[in-house]
């Protein structure tokens, strides 16, 4: 099997189960940092208006300032540039976003054999040419010479830039960089087009014409995405309605060049993988092969001839990259191969037939295979010097090892990841043998396991069309904010097959607990085949995708690693996942025939059928039912459905549906102590009240009195308020309940809730919060509850009192999950209703107990 190691991410479950948002969504999001309500609002339902103020970023009122003025005296203004795509997309959306308020604007981006960011000539060739202010964007803020010598002929020089201060600032007319120190502005992770669109951002707010600045969105997602910066925050803003914008573009170069790329364009919706791997290579292709500008042309063009002949030039261009970097990635395989460099810590090829524009794809290409750090050179025999590309992995920085020997480089640079140096021909096998030392003494052979990042184990079921929905409210997904891997246990598989052209892809169907998802994909995975197929019982790694087939929306697999299984089901931790299910749930049916406006009910029998009008209306899909299959016999959930839209397709109707919890109680008692029985039933179904409850609701039903309960958390109050409120609402009374805390939703169904009091209610309680002048009107309807030792006059106090067996271990849920044992028992109120029973009626008759909290309300 594959050399790899499996890393689970954070799992909190147990945490802030309050928020009614999946809790594997909100796994998710605190793996990633997200954790409070308001970042989490901010962050799946993010709006442009989210975009920080500009103004906050150190110098921008002087780069704006000064831009007006030029526009004021006619000024020329040059952009300068960038060869790679975020260079491209920011030069080109300066061109035109300037030239669209009047001013007099041009652009310069070097060739690759100019070398990154500013130079002399470049200055003084533009200072001739009649230049009056430069723009940098995506280079500047490290060219501390070059910049000097723009202030000494006469530029005005604006740096914005997003790359890392090692230095002072240049001595520009204005730095804008999100890295500053003395920013307000807190994002430090910008792209370069970025960091420029803010720039055009604050220029056109100032001339109270910020909302036309939206309309370049779309080429600001196209560099950011390209430019693998994180992508949270304004990088999350910029791509996600960038790529809406994308479908639409009012560009006439992008929208020719996209037409070409995608024949659907008309339909198309489009991702981050669309920009990374098929959009943004068509411009780096420039870049890398010639002469980035004719990127910029495309984007400027105005012409639709021009958009044509541009766009045709770019895809050849891009066409002949990949076919140098497949001839040189057969290149380094065949070296790899010769000299057993696989073998090696750090895998380094040199050679004279190397071309510098791709040696940094194939090195990550070469990364992605072996998972070893990887340094591809050219080596340009003329100059006898090689220029390197590097791209590492975990636990190793490029950069460190690099700085372990500065005397052998004639220059070099980079980060943790990725980095590049030139270094003179002689010295390539020196360096070889350092840095294969230098890693030898830093990594061990669980370095050298690619690791498989995995968000959380999720149940078979949960693969349907509601939880995919919801999981697009977390794209774009990319660097950053990846698309989360998943894995399910214990499966089982058929209909192994090899496919594609060379047959090195693999496809079977999965299944688990009756269900199956067929036509699941592993690529690059035949090598694996005969393994896999003496196995039995898998666990499997892998992300979802959403597609439609015959307008019917259909849940895909992508394998990204496969294990024998090796451990027993955890029972405990898929009773707390179903019970744990979010409402209102939605699921999409289809149906030949459009629904009328009536009502509509589920109906349960092997699946779950949709009813209207006593017709069958269309079925549930398997995943779907499953769950609710399960939260019917296993939990006693009842349910209430509602058409949320009908989609009109060619092949069928696509009826979306509102499924939620009904907490709905009637009875046909009238008798008191009838309606109680009922009422206990509905709550507790075989139980009885505990001491506490029974305690409560006596005083407050047969002594008639004003009641305070001293309580302790998880005793079961939910119960109590739930039963006084059942009995006000079918008597046409109304409760108010009072309290600052989160209350259950099933509660609200027979309260209203409120943070203070409101007059005109039957019966109050106070939960956690004291009355205080309202006491003097109220008599005997009012209950307050506390779980501090209080005291108020003229209330009949109970004090709770409970002993707990011996027996009993009380532990969190995160803990429990993790003791798990088949041969233990384990409590807590997730667990389905006759297991929770069953241990309850033969609590004593068990050696050791391990619980939640919640079998203090059993007492």
């Amino acid at each position: 099997m594959n050399n790899t190691k499996w890393i689970y991410k954070g799992d909190y479950l147990h945490e802030n189960s309050s928020l009614p948002i999946d809790r594997d969504i909100l796994n998710i999001l605190y793996n990633r940092g997200i954790k409070d309500e308001k970042e989490i609002n901010r962050f799946l339902y993010s709006s442009i208006e989210d975009i920080r103020d500009p103004m906050t970023l150190a110098d921008m009122d002087l780069a704006v300032n000064r831009i007006l003025k030029a526009k004021e005296k006619q000024e020329e203004i040059w952009i300068y540039g960038d060869y790679d795509v975020d260079g491209i997309t920011s030069t080109s959306m300066c061109f035109m976003a300037l030239r669209d308020i009047g001013l007099n604007v041009r652009y310069y981006i070097p060739l690759r054999d100019e070398g990154y960011g500013l130079n002399k000539e470049a200055l003084s060739y533009i200072k001739n040419e009649g230049g009056d202010v430069i723009i940098t964007v995506d280079c500047g803020i490290s060219s501390i010479e070059e910049i000097e010598h723009a202030n000494k002929i006469g530029l005005n020089v604006i740096i914005t830039d997003h790359h890392e201060i090692n230095n002072a600032l240049p001595s520009a007319y204005a730095v804008i960089n999100p890295k500053r120190e003395d920013n307000v502005y807190p994002f430090k992770f910008l792209a370069g087009v970025g960091t420029a669109f803010m720039f055009l951002y604050a220029i056109y707010r100032k001339m109270g014409i910020g909302e036309k600045m939206h309309q370049y969105l779309d080429i600001v997602a196209i560099g950011t995405i390209a430019d693998i910066v994180p992508l949270v925050e304004e990088n999350r803003i910029f791509s996600k309605f960038g790529l809406k914008l994308l479908e639409n573009t009012k560009h006439l170069g992008l929208r020719t060049l996209l037409g070409f790329l995608y024949p659907e364009y008309e339909t198309k919706v489009f991702n981050t993988y669309d920009v990374g791997f098929v959009i943004a290579p068509v411009f780096n292709a420039a870049g890398r092969l010639e002469d980035a500008k004719i990127g910029v042309e495309l984007f400027v063009s105005d012409s639709k001839k021009e958009s044509r002949e541009i766009s045709q030039n770019l895809m050849g261009k891009n066409n002949e990259r990949k076919e140098i970097q497949s001839e040189i990635l057969d290149l380094v395989e065949k070296n790899i191969s010769e000299e057993s460099l696989d073998m090696k810590n750090v895998i380094v090829v040199a050679s004279k037939d190397f071309h510098h524009g791709v040696i940094g794809i194939v090195a990550s290409k070469i990364v992605d295979k072996y998972y070893k750090p990887t340094i591809i050179m050219e080596i340009k025999e003329k100059e006898n010097i090689a220029v390197a590309s590097c791209r590492s992995i975990d636990n190793f920085s490029m950069i460190d090892a690099l700085n372990t020997m500065p005397d052998i480089f004639l220059k070099y640079g980079g980060h943790d990841g990725a980095a590049g140096f030139s270094i003179p021909a002689d010295k390539i096998q020196e360096f070889s043998d350092r840095i294969n030392s230098y890693a030898g003494s830093i990594l061990d052979e669980s370095d050298f396991q690619k690791p498989v990042k995995i968000e959380k184990e999720i149940l078979f079921h949960k693969i349907s069309y509601e939880f995919l929905d919801k999981l697009r409210l977390l794209e774009p997904f990319g660097f950053g904010n990846p698309t989360p891997i998943f894995s399910i246990k214990n499966c089982l598989f058929k209909d192994l097959r090899m496919i594609g052209k060379d047959k090195n892809h693999m496809m079977f169907t999965i299944l688990k607990d009756g269900n199956e998802i067929k036509n699941c994909v592993w690529f690059s995975s035949g090598h694996n085949f005969q393994e896999i197929a003496h196995m039995r019982e898998i666990d499997v790694a892998f992300k979802l995708k959403q597609e439609i087939f015959k307008d019917r929306y259909m849940n895909k697999i992508y394998i990204e690693d496969l294990n024998p299984s090796q451990n027993e089901r955890n029972y405990l931790k898929e009773s707390i996942a179903i019970y744990d299910t979010v409402f209102p749930m939605e699921a999409v049916i289809y149906s030949r025939r459009e629904p009328s406006d009536k009502d509509v009910y589920l109906s349960f029998s092997d699946g779950v059928e949709l009813i209207q009008e006593r017709r069958v209306a269309g079925f549930i899909d398997y995943q779907t039912a499953a769950v609710l299959k399960r939260l019917k016999y296993s939990y006693n959930f009842n349910f209430i459905t509602e058409i949320k839209k009908v989609v009109k397709k060619p092949e069928n109707y696509n009826i979306h549906l509102n499924i939620k919890r009904d907490y709905s109680f009637s009875t046909l008692a009238y008798k008191k102590n009838e309606i109680f029985k009922e009422i206990k039933k509905f709550i507790l179904g075989e139980l009885n009240y505990n001491s506490i409850q029974k305690k409560i609701l006596s005083s407050v039903f047969k002594e008639g009195k004003r009641t305070l309960a001293i309580t302790d958390p998880g005793r079961g109050i939910g119960a109590v308020i739930e039963t006084i409120g059942i009995y006000n609402f079918i008597s046409g009374k109304k409760l108010l309940l009072v309290t600052q805390g989160n209350i259950p939703e099933k509660l609200k169904n027979y309260t209203q809730v409120s943070e203070k009091y409101l007059e005109g209610y039957d019966y109050y309680i106070f939960m956690n919060t004291t009355p205080g002048n309202e006491m003097k009107t109220l008599r005997e309807n009012i209950l307050v509850i506390s779980h501090t030792d209080i005291s108020i006059e003229g209330f009949h106090k109970i004090k709770d009192s409970y002993s707990l067996p011996q027996n009993i271990k009380i532990l969190p849920e995160s803990q429990l999950v993790k003791l798990y044992d088949i041969q233990k028992i384990f409590y807590t109120k997730k667990l389905p209703y006759k297991e929770k029973i069953e241990i309850l009626k033969n609590i004593k008759n068990y050696t050791e107990i391990f619980s939640t909290k919640d079998i203090l309300a059993f007492f």
